[in-house]
């Protein structure tokens, strides 16, 4: 009974919080946004953090732990993976397995319930549990904390993402002592994820949800030159925030799973490269096709001929660009703006009038018509001759990257990508992106999404060098 009250006490103890720096509740106001549950599991298992494994030589790495929920998952793999292997859950062989940071002192505290918890509900004794929780969650700053390098083969968790003229002055001057010029001064990520990964033994596994903005921003170029040659990426999956979070945050996840590598073979994309060049070098401009709104109501299917046929022009999306070819398949859209760029009157095009009279319910209903646009519009503003220029078209999303010539005027979906040039060097540039080119040179730049397709966005297209 003794044993008991002293443990509950215990607990109770770690739930004390002493009052909180001002600078350290305001970085977590802003980047305390804690991860859901499937979404670690599915981190965990894709680093190999898993139950039917043998953890017991393994360590892992969190470098922003939150409430605990990484933690928490992690040492019930652990502890079941222990059991598995017939070793005693002794403080001796939990203590060292686990490493989990955390700056704000209730956060720690509460993953420290919560890992006490998770233990105690998997038999592991109290004062093991207790010992175990106060060993893994350190209440402290990961990057001003004291961690020897490639010490750890699994770094996982949800790093701070955060401007880096966000973060609250006193802690942004503390950082800048100890953290190398080349990852600040863009966002608070690069470094917690740069720190991490020297972290890791050569072979070791990282799994991180977080924006992929270091991909293409040029304040992560220095953070790209280092870390591309050294990971062998696995796998880039974007996930819808609400997904991903506990709350509504406005952000572009993808959960990003590598490999530390001894090899640096990787090409090095650098921007003084002298052999190659951007397209913005080329002189090229990248646009998105017009967003409609909603395409059934302005797009015809080729047996389709109610609208004036004036105001129709040839349409295609994604599926309708091959690798080298456009192969149309007949539809059109509706020209909702004439060439002086106004909206057309109604009243002047019956045919237009009656077709979307039947699809006005729905075209109401979107957010530019509540925001006073006409119920009827299109998003974009959609004019043939804004296409009618030779141009480079590339599907947003594809397995493989693709390009294909247009010549014939057609307008893209919102979903594919159009690169104008000057019209003799359409074909020259094509001739650098085609038979795989496109795709070598996004390799190192655009990240994979679900199912292992490639995010063709523009940016991305912009910063490759053929």
């Amino acid at each position: 009974m003794m044993q008991t009250w002293t443990a509950r006490q215990l607990l109770n103890d770690l739930m004390k919080v002493a009052k909180v720096p001002a600078e350290i509740e305001a970085l977590h106001a802003r980047c305390g946004v804690y991860t859901r549950g499937p979404i670690v599991r599915r981190i965990l298992d894709a680093v190999g953090w898993m139950a039917a494994k043998d953890l017991s030589s393994f360590r892992l790495l969190e470098p922003a732990c939150g409430d605990g929920v990484f933690v928490v998952e992690a040492a019930r793999r652990l502890v079941t993976s222990l059991t598995r292997q017939d070793i005693p859950l002794t403080i001796g062989a939990l203590r060292d397995r686990i490493t989990a940071f955390e700056l704000h002192p209730r956060e720690a505290k509460q993953a420290r319930k919560h890992v006490v918890e998770a233990l105690r509900d998997l038999g592991v004794h109290h004062r093991t549990a207790l010992a175990s929780a106060e060993a893994w969650v350190i209440e402290g700053d990961f990057l001003l904390s004291k961690i020897d390098s490639a010490s750890y083969s699994h770094a996982v968790g949800n790093p701070p993402y955060v401007r880096w003229s966000r973060v609250p002055p006193k802690l942004k001057q503390s950082y800048e002592r100890v953290v190398s010029r080349l990852m600040t001064g863009g966002d608070l990520m690069l470094p917690f994820l740069d720190r991490a990964l020297d972290s890791l033994s050569f072979g070791g596994q990282c799994g991180f949800i977080c924006s992929d903005r270091w991909r293409y921003m040029a304040f992560a170029e220095q953070f790209r030159n280092k870390w591309l040659p050294r990971l062998k990426i696995r796998s880039e999956r974007s996930v819808p925030a609400d997904t991903a979070f506990v709350r509504a945050v406005d952000s572009y996840p993808t959960i990003l799973v590598a490999s530390k590598e001894i090899s640096q073979q990787k090409p090095r994309l650098t921007v003084g490269h002298k052999k190659t060049k951007t397209l913005t070098d080329l002189g090229c401009t990248v646009r998105v096709g017009p967003a409609l709104g909603h395409a059934p109501a302005f797009v015809l299917e080729p047996d389709e001929d109610a609208v004036e046929p004036e105001i129709l022009h040839p349409w295609l999306d994604g599926s309708e660009v091959h690798d080298g070819t456009i192969a149309w398949g007949g539809r059109r859209v509706i020209l909702m703006y004439g060439s002086d760029g106004r909206l057309r009157e109604l009243k002047q095009f019956p045919l237009l009038t009656q077709r979307l009279r039947r699809f006005r319910a729905q075209l109401k209903k979107r957010a530019i018509v509540l925001n006073g646009a006409p119920w009827y519009r299109t998003i974009d503003r959609t004019r043939g001759e804004d296409w009618s220029r030779p141009k480079l078209l590339v599907p947003g999303i594809a397995r493989t990257p693709r390009v294909a010539v247009d010549l014939s005027g057609s307008i893209p979906s919102h979903g594919v990508y159009a690169i104008f040039a000057d019209d003799d060097d359409v074909v020259r540039i094509y001739d650098k992106l085609k038979n795989g080119g496109l795709a070598s040179a996004l390799s190192n730049i655009a990240p994979r999404i679900a199912s292992d397709y490639v995010r063709c966005h523009k940016r991305f297209l912009m910063m490759a060098r053929f």
